[in-house]
């Protein structure tokens, strides 16, 4: 059986029943669509591999879950439910139900409030038999981890609740068992499922919040705190012996005193009383929770209190408790000035460490900042480990190492806002006193306690691995003895970026994860994997033996157990792999102690991607995509074999025109080797002409596989949409050279759309556009100052004067744009005193006049990437010369679109652009006649 035939049956079996008549000629893609393409997501595998459930949804209204058994090939499928999690025991698995779309619509035009809208509710299957019930207006629920099999669930405020508080459930599906506590504002379940910690409040005859503990093994439920005042950040420990929250006051002395005592809650201004937070904790066996630090706690610095911003958390071993600290908030005076006698002022120092646009974005999250603390459990001692000096302590829960790393960005703050790479000074701090020793000075990178990361602490603590970006090396600094080691002195072959092609520094590739006991580490180069001791005693190897490198094949970790620590020293794993230049996906395993040609269990022409393991059996959960197949689901054993599709998620498709696509190679006028995507209508007729349009950003071609669901557009082509309506699209990679990122863009992309004129006779040369967004927004601006050859452009968000856009700002995150030009993406490589030629050679804006091709642009007035200013420089310059230009400014968009109705309004209006000029389809009225303010959205 082929495979068209296999799917065939699939769909057969599981979507529609087929009549053997003739199928209905194929039609084009268009707009009124997108509602009914679907997305496949959240596919998981219960522990015990024999269910599935993954969930297909539209783009916009109601979707399904569906749950899968392996083991019968029965499928069942629930409306609208969302969110699915498997027991740790496979016996049941509990999910999200949505409303209604159509019953949200309806309440949101109805203009009911957030409690009288719709509720989500509980699903809950039993399995095997696959029994199911529901639970109406559910506000949330977890799944216990382990083996304790609960379910707890939490009820929504209905409409008409006078109390803060609802229902909360302990629920055991299997036997049936269920306790209800009521008045439940706040709750947490450990990790295991044996400890339920929640809050009730009750109002008569005076406020009252009381925390309770109810152990699922017993049953046994008792108060373990009470008081008149809210409790939060609720947490357990692992092995549900243990919880924590933190409450304020009237154990704590208030800032202000209060005429009568500190247990009243304002004092004589009418000003509330402000009371210092308190860490509590509980330890069970019939005690209660009691403070274990605070303002006056030793060790806390002077003025400061616990944080009710950070929630605290206990090391896996439960022997510590970590917090945050914050400097107290003193109450502010009464507010009596109207707003007319008020000024508003921000002042924009030269010293300041972050720019005033910086500052403003991150305010809120400034005002939250909490401090790591530490409180540990056994010797009865807070320790406070980061400060303002230093104030980022990484915490790996699972650890009980003595030391940890913290980091501070502090002294480069200002050097950062102008530069990439993000400099700060990494620590090594010493949880039991609070000591910190400088490890790493003025490190450009990352940092991070896990895989991520340019410098990270290894997971026994044993060593601070770190990338050198000066040496371009990858070191390993010993905790113990201070000693570092170059990993890779004397080996040549390259670990940082080889296709680098920006002013900065090139980054590394990266690790893959460490083998246990430290014993060595696993980091890569382009290709391979290397095995490194970091002791030093023996050299590294490439665990891979150069295959990758000597087959043009990039081979990357696969993480099967996302909760491993460590990969085994004996371990077999798995590699991702991806052919560089025909684009072949697929994976490898190795021995880790047998370092070697990897072996290859699967590498099709495909993309195949996003592997999920069962727990405890050997069973494989994948997707598989070309660009003419969706990425749906399928299952096999764990080398790839005995293989089956388990979704088809847009069967629609097989009744729309869509396409092929075709790995393209030319040299470009800088003689460079590139390669491209060239996309087809489907069935295409080589005797017959078809407009092209050219869509790129930097390097694309690596996406050869990838599927693109028809959908409206945020700001880019949807090729999909695009092949089925008769276009040849076409998309070139691109080599930027340092200092001429236009000429780059210009020597790529024209010389890829010539030699695909000289490749392929049904293009039709005098029908060609060129799309892009954002970076590629601002080449088109450029190339189109260059040549006549494209008869129309679209430009979304384009630079278009490099001198101001430099001296801008990025407002969604308040950065200066300086470093953008200087060091990365923009790639001119100085300064405007500098290198002002080269940026005024690579402005649009200066060589306007030259422009012929009718431009298309959309600059949102809310762009927090490209100020919005930058497309109306280059609007008003064409606008004064009399070329034809329009531009769409989406009101209160980002600089991708974000809200449906603007994204199809925008898919419309490029099409019937584009359709215009290459298909000679009549202008629209906006086209011709503008759309005067008065008639806007009409």
């Amino acid at each position: 059986m082929n495979h068209r035939t296999s799917i065939f049956h699939f769909f057969a079996l599981f979507f529609v029943t087929l009549c053997v008549t003739a199928q209905p000629p194929k039609t084009s893609l268009d707009h009124t669509v997108y509602d009914e393409w679907n997305q496949l997501s959240k596919h998981q595998l219960s522990n015990d591999g024999r269910w599935v459930s993954f969930e297909i949804n539209p783009q916009r209204g109601d979707g399904w879950l569906h749950l899968y058994d392996l083991s019968r090939n029965v499928r069942d499928s629930v409306a609208r439910g969302r969110d699915a999690v498997f027991s740790p025991k496979n016996d049941f698995v509990a999910y999200r139900i949505h409303p209604k779309a159509s019953e949200v619509r309806q309440a949101k035009a109805d203009g009911k409030k957030s409690e009288e809208m719709p509720k989500d509710m509980l699903g809950i299957t039993l399995l095997p038999g696959r029994t199911q019930f529901t639970v109406e207006n559910m506000s949330s629920f977890v799944v216990s981890g382990k083996e304790s099999g609960w379910l707890f669930y939490h009820l929504a405020k209905l409409p008409g609740d006078s109390l803060k508080g609802t229902d909360l459930f302990a629920h055991h599906p299997a036997s049936g068992e269920k306790h209800v506590f009521e008045h439940v504002t706040d709750y947490a379940v450990s990790e295991n499922g044996l400890l339920l910690v929640f809050v009730t409040e009750n109002t008569e005859p005076d406020d009252r919040y009381d925390v309770h503990a109810f152990h699922t093994n017993t049953r046994i439920k008792q108060t373990i705190f009470s008081t008149g005042r809210p409790v939060q950040q609720l947490t357990t420990d692992a092995a549900g012996k243990q919880a924590s929250f933190v409450h304020a006051g009237p154990y704590g002395e208030a800032l202000i005193d209060t005429q009568d005592d500190a247990s009243h809650d304002e004092h004589d201004s009418g000003q509330p009383a402000v009371f210092p937070n308190e860490l509590f904790l509980w330890q069970g066996n019939g005690q209660q929770a009691f403070s274990v630090a605070g303002a006056h706690s030793e060790g806390m610095p002077e003025g400061w209190h616990v944080s009710g911003d950070a929630s605290p958390f206990f090391s896996d071993d439960g022997s510590r408790l970590f917090f945050g600290t914050a400097p107290q908030a003193l109450p502010q005076p009464a507010d009596t000035l109207l707003p007319e006698e008020k000024h508003s002022v921000d002042v924009w120092h030269y010293k300041d460490p972050l720019i005033q646009p910086m500052q403003l974005v991150q305010l809120s999250e400034e005002r939250k900042r909490s401090y790591r603390a530490v409180y540990h459990i056994d010797s009865g001692g807070m320790v406070q480990l980061a400060d303002e000096d230093m104030p980022e302590v990484m915490i790996n829960r699972r650890s009980t190492d003595r030391v940890t790393m913290g980091q501070s960005m502090l002294p480069y703050l200002i050097q950062n806002s102008f530069v990439s790479g993000d400099y700060r000074d990494v620590y090594l701090v010493d949880l039991h006193s609070g000591e910190r020793e400088l490890f790493l000075e003025k490190h450009r990178g990352s940092v991070h306690l896990s895989r991520r990361g340019d410098a990270r602490l290894s997971p026994g603590g044993n060593y601070l691995l770190y990338y050198c970006q000066q040496n371009r090396s990858w070191y390993a600094r010993s905790v113990a003895d201070r000693s570092v080691v170059n990993l890779f002195a004397g080996i040549t072959t390259p670990f940082f970026n080889e296709l680098h092609d920006t002013p900065d520094e090139p980054d590394p590739y990266g690790v893959a994860g460490w083998i246990e006991n430290d014993s060595y580490v696993l980091i890569y180069d382009r290709f391979d994997v290397w095995k490194a001791d970091p002791s030093g005693k023996e050299p590294a190897v490439s665990l891979t033996g150069h295959y990758g490198r000597n087959n043009n094949i990039s081979l990357r970790f696969v993480n099967l157990d996302p909760d491993a620590e460590y990969i085994g020293k004996r371990e077999r794993i798995m590699l991702r792999a991806f052919h560089m230049y025909n684009k072949q996906s697929g994976y490898y395993t190795v021995s880790v102690n047998r370092p070697g040609t990897p072996e290859r269990l699967i590498m099709e022409d495909a993309h195949i991607f996003q592997p999920v393991k069962a727990a405890d059996a050997q069973v494989l959960l994948w997707r598989r995509s070309t660009f003419r197949e969706y990425p749906d689901l399928w299952v096999s054993n764990m080398r790839f074999a005995d293989r089956k599709q388990l979704s088809v998620s847009n069967p629609q498709q097989q009744d729309y025109l869509w396409g092929d696509v075709l790995l393209v190679d030319w040299v470009s006028f800088s003689n460079d080797s590139l390669q491209g995507l060239l996309y087809l209508p489907e069935n295409i007729d080589e005797t017959k002409k078809y407009p092209m349009i050219v869509y790129f950003y930097e390097r694309f071609s690596d996406r050869l596989h990838s599927h693109f669901t028809p959908a409206p557009s945020r700001s880019t082509l949807n090729i999909s949409y695009s092949v089925s309506n008769g276009y040849v699209v076409f998309v070139p990679d691109i080599k930027y050279t340092i200092g001429y990122p236009g000429q780059s863009a210009y020597d790529a992309i024209v010389s890829g759309t010539k030699a695909m004129l000289n490749q392929f006779s049904f293009i039709d040369r005098h029908n060609i556009g060129i799309q892009g967004q954002s970076w590629a927004g601002y080449q088109i601006a450029w190339i189109i100052t260059q040549t006549d050859m494209f008869r129309a452009a679209m430009a979304g968000a384009p630079v278009s004067n490099m001198i101001s856009a430099y001296g801008g700002i990025r407002w969604a995150t308040g950065m200066s744009r300086i470093y953008q030009y200087e060091e990365t993406q923009s790639r001119i490589g100085g300064t405007i005193w500098d290198q002002t030629l080269r940026y005024i050679e690579n402005s649009p804006v200066f060589f306007a006049n030259r422009v012929n091709t009718p431009l298309l642009m959309m600059h949102n007035d809310a762009d927090g990437a490209v100020p919005w200013y930058q497309g109306i420089e280059y609007f008003m310059a064409l606008r004064r010369l009399g070329k034809p230009v329009w531009m769409l400014n989406y009101n209160d968009e980002a600089h991708n679109l974000t809200r449906w109705p603007n994204r199809v309004d925008l898919s419309h209006r490029m099409y019937e652009f584009f359709d215009h000029f290459l298909k000679g389809a009549p202008a629209p009225s906006w086209m011709t006649e503008g759309v005067p303010a008065i008639r806007k959205n009409m």
